[in-house]
C-alpha cells in the first residue's frame, strides 16, 4: 500500500508560506518590495500588535485593476517574468509570486486598490479564500491589511519572540528599505504611536543618503561617515575612517541594486581593509551600494531572498577591499591594503634559539569562566616588547582613557596575615604572602613602577612581573559588581534629569524588550519617543558623566539585542562591560600604593589572571628569560 500522496491545496498553501512569512516582518518586507515595485513614491505603515494583529500598508504607485486584483492573490501569480529567461533581466524587487498568495494562506487579507483614472475595488480572502470583493474609493494605489497573521496556524505563533523583539524586526525592514529607496517617502506608526516620519529625498545622491542615514543611525555617527563612488561594481561606500569606530556591529548595511542584503564576503572584505587599526570590541558603521547587471547575482538561494550568491565570489572581495581601504586611510587616495609583516628581533646568534621562544611563542588559550582556575605558576608567560598605541585597546577604553576623572574603586588591602611570610617594599607598603594565596601568585613581590603609565612593574623571586592595570582593575571590579548583583546588592541612584538617549527605533525596542530585568540591575528605563528613551536611574556605582552613561546605554542596546541570550549571559556581558568602563585606564596614573593594592585585589580574585573578556592580566618574564636576552 502507497503511502505518498498528494497534499491539498489549504495545506501545501500553509506550508509554501512558512517559506517566505516567518514572522511579521516577513510580511511587512514582501509587501514593502511589492509596492516601491509598483513606483510609490509614499508608503504609509501601520503596525499593531507586533503585527500579529495588524500590519496595514497604503501606497501611492500604479493600482491594479479589479482582474489584477483577483488574480494577484493565485499561486505563482505575477507580473514580474513571462519566462525563465528574464530573470537574466530582471530589475524589480521579487518575481517569485508568493508574497500576496502565501500571507492570505495564514492571516485575514484585504485588499483595495486602484489604477489611475479608473474604479476601485476591494478583496478579501481569509485563510486563502476569497470571502469577499466589493466596489472602493477611486483613489490611484494599493493599500494592504493583513490581520490575525497566523491565526489558523496557532503552532507557528509560538515561535514568535516577544512583541518587542518583533516590533523591533519590524522597524528594522523599514530601516532597511527607506535606506536603500532613497525616493520613497516613509510614515510609520505603531499601535497609533508615530515612529518614523522620513520626506523622499530627490537630491544629489551622496545628501540623499546622509540626509536619510542621520534619521535612522543617528547624527553623530552619520556626520564622520566618509563616502567615496567607484566605477568598479557601481560601488558607492560610506564608512567610518579607522579613528571612528563604533560600539555595535548592527550600524552596517549592504544593497545591491537597492536590495537589502547579508553578504559574509562584503563584509568580511570591510573588516579586513581595517587591517590591525580596529580593536577587539570596535567595528565599522558603513553603507555601502553597489549596482550590478541582474545576471551577475542569484538573490534566490533564500526564500526570504536576503542571501545572494556573487557570480564572481572573489572579484568582489577584492575590488571592496580595495577600496574600502583607500576610504578607510586616506579619504579616496589610493593606498596599498596588505598586512604588515611581523616584526623581527635580531639578537646574536648563539642567543638567538633561546631567545625567540620569548617572542614567538603561543599565547596560552583563554577561558572566560568565572570559576577559581588551578593555574600552574607563570614563569615563561608570553611577553611583549610592543609601546601601547591607541589601537590596540578596544573602543569602550579608548574613548574614556583621557578623561580628567580621578582613579576611583581602588580598594586599599587589608592588613597582612600575621601567620605569613612578608616582604618589605621600596614604598614601606607591606605586601603579605598569605598561605591561601592563588597559584599564579609568586611573592614576595617588590613594586619597581609604571611602564608608559600603562603596565605595573613587578620584582618577585622569579623575576620580572608586568600588569596591564586597566584588564587588572577591569577583573576585579568585574567580580565585584557582578556578586553584588546576583545578591541583589547594587545600589540604585536616582538621577536629577533623565537622561535622553537616541537610538535607531529598532534599538530601542530591543532595548525595552529586556526593560523588566535592566531595572532589577539598576536601570530605570522609559519611551520617551520612537527613537529616544529615557535613562532615570543608574547602579551607584557607575557615577558616569551624561556622554558617558549614552554611550554606555548605546553599547548595551547592541548587546541586548539578541533575545535568544540568556539572562545570565547578558548579566555577564552587562557587568563586564560596566567594569570595563570604570576600571583604571591606560596612561592613568597610579601611586605606588595603589599599584600594590591593585595587585592585593588580584589576589582575592577568582580568577585573577584574565579580565572579563578572557585577554591575559598578568605576564611574567623569568631572570633565565632576561639573562638569555643578554647573552649570559
Amino acid at each position: 500500500m502507497s503511502n505518498i500522496t498528494v497534499l491539498d491545496e489549504k495545506t501545501a498553501g500553509q506550508i509554501a508560506a512558512g517559506e517566505v512569512i516567518e514572522r511579521p516582518a516577513g510580511v511587512l518586507k514582501e509587501l514593502l518590495e511589492n509596492a516601491i515595485d509598483a513606483g510609490a513614491t509614499a508608503v504609509h505603515i501601520d503596525i499593531e500588535g507586533a503585527g500579529r494583529n495588524l500590519i496595514r500598508v497604503n501606497d501611492n504607485g500604479c493600482g491594479m485593476d479589479e482582474t489584477d486584483l483577483q488574480t494577484s492573490v493565485l499561486r505563482h501569480a505575477t507580473s514580474k517574468i513571462k519566462q525563465f529567461e528574464d530573470l537574466a533581466s530582471l530589475h524589480t524587487f521579487g518575481f517569485r509570486g508568493e508574497a500576496l498568495y502565501s500571507v492570505a494562506a495564514v492571516s485575514k487579507v484585504s485588499i483595495t486598490s486602484c489604477v489611475e483614472g479608473g474604479t476601485g475595488h476591494r478583496l478579501e480572502i481569509h485563510g486563502g479564500k476569497i470571502v469577499a470583493q466589493s466596489p472602493a474609493p477611486a483613489i490611484t494605489g494599493t493599500t494592504v491589511e493583513i490581520r490575525d497573521l497566523f491565526y489558523n496556524v496557532p503552532a507557528r505563533l509560538k515561535f514568535l519572540k516577544s512583541d518587542s523583539y518583533e516590533r523591533a524586526c519590524l522597524l528594522k525592514v523599514v530601516e532597511e528599505s527607506a535606506l536603500a529607496n532613497l525616493k520613497v517617502g516613509y510614515h510609520v506608526t505603531v499601535n497609533g504611536r508615530e515612529v518614523y516620519h522620513l520626506p523622499a529625498q530627490t537630491g544629489d545622491f551622496k545628501e540623499a543618503v546622509r540626509a536619510r542615514a542621520k534619521q535612522i543611525i543617528g547624527e553623530e555617527v552619520t556626520e564622520h561617515l566618509v563616502y567615496q563612488s567607484f566605477a568598479d561594481l557601481g560601488l558607492a561606500l560610506f564608512i567610518t575612517p579607522a579613528d571612528q569606530l563604533v560600539r555595535v556591529r548592527d550600524l552596517q548595511y549592504i544593497f545591491v541594486n537597492r536590495r537589502p542584503i547579508d553578504s559574509k564576503t562584503i563584509q568580511q572584505a570591510i573588516y579586513k581593509a581595517y587591517q590591525n587599526a580596529r580593536g577587539t570590541n570596535s567595528h565599522p558603521a558603513f553603507l555601502v551600494y553597489m549596482t550590478l547587471p541582474p545576471a551577475a547575482f542569484d538573490v534566490n538561494i533564500h526564500p526570504q531572498k536576503r542571501d545572494v550568491r556573487f557570480e564572481d565570489e572573489h572579484a568582489v572581495f577584492c575590488v571592496v577591499l580595495k577600496h574600502a581601504g583607500e576610504v578607510i586611510f586616506s579619504n579616496g587616495r589610493p593606498v596599498e591594503v596588505t598586512l604588515p609583516p611581523q616584526p623581527e628581533v635580531t639578537l646574536p646568534p648563539h642567543v638567538q634559539p633561546a631567545a625567540a621562544q620569548l617572542f614567538t611563542k603561543p599565547a596560552p588559550s583563554f577561558s572566560a569562566t568565572f570559576a577559581a582556575k588551578q593555574q600552574p605558576a607563570v614563569s615563561s608567560t608570553t611577553f611583549s616588547l610592543k609601546t601601547p598605541t591607541k589601537t590596540d585597546f578596544p573602543k569602550p577604553v579608548q574613548e574614556l582613557r583621557d578623561t580628567e576623572d580621578p582613579v576611583e574603586y581602588i580598594v586599599q588591602p587589608e592588613p597582612p596575615v600575621n601567620n605569613s611570610t612578608e616582604h618589605t617594599a621600596a614604598s614601606g607598603v607591606s605586601l603579605a604572602q598569605e598561605t591561601t594565596c592563588p597559584p599564579w601568585y609568586q611573592g614576595p613581590y617588590h613594586y619597581i613602577g609604571q611602564l608608559q603609565r600603562s603596565y605595573l612593574l613587578f620584582e618577585n623571586p622569579q623575576g620580572l612581573v608586568l600588569i596591564d592595570q586597566h584588564a587588572a582593575q577591569e577583573r576585579v571590579l568585574f567580580e565585584h559588581y557582578l556578586e553584588a548583583f546576583e545578591q541583589q546588592q547594587m545600589p540604585v541612584q536616582k538621577l536629577l534629569f533623565p537622561v535622553h538617549v537616541d537610538l535607531p527605533p529598532s534599538n530601542v525596542e530591543s532595548l525595552l524588550s529586556w526593560k523588566d530585568f535592566l531595572g532589577r540591575a539598576g536601570f530605570e528605563l522609559e519611551l520617551f519617543s520612537g527613537r529616544t528613551v529615557l535613562v532615570k536611574t543608574m547602579p551607584h556605582v557607575m557615577r558616569f558623566k551624561e556622554d558617558d552613561m549614552k554611550a554606555f546605554i548605546i553599547s548595551l542596546a547592541d548587546v541586548v539585542g539578541d533575545a535568544a541570550k540568556s539572562t545570565d549571559t547578558l548579566k555577564r556581558n552587562m557587568v563586564a562591560m560596566l567594569a570595563c568602563k570604570r576600571a583604571i585606564k591606560a596612561h592613568d596614573s597610579l601611586t605606588a600604593q595603589e599599584a600594590e593594592a591593585l595587585l592585593e585585589n588580584m589576589k582575592k580574585c577568582k580568577d585573577g589572571m584574565h579580565c572579563p573578556h578572557g585577554r591575559p592580566v598578568l605576564a611574567q618574564l623569568s631572570i633565565e628569560q632576561i639573562g638569555k636576552l643578554f647573552g649570559r
